[in-house]
């Protein structure tokens, strides 16, 4: 994927990191409280799926996150 969108590299990569460390939080919240770890693993599911979207659809998504 990242060689398909070159000049989207550095954002995919960075994104899809976010997106482990916030799905592996979920993971360990999980083990500890259930409902805020189901909230976290989706949510960086929801991140780590993007990085396999199309051009387009990430073009989407990173202007739907710079509002946060």
């Amino acid at each position: 994927m990242f060689d398909r969108y070159p000049e989207q590299k550095p954002s995919r990569k960075a994104l899809c990191a976010l997106g482990v460390a916030v799905m592996t939080l979920g993971l360990f919240l999980i083990a500890i409280k259930g409902v805020g770890g189901v909230l976290f693993t989706v949510m960086g599911a929801g991140l780590v799926l993007t990085c396999f979207a199309s051009e387009r659809a990430f073009a989407r998504v990173l202007r739907l996150l710079s509002w946060f």
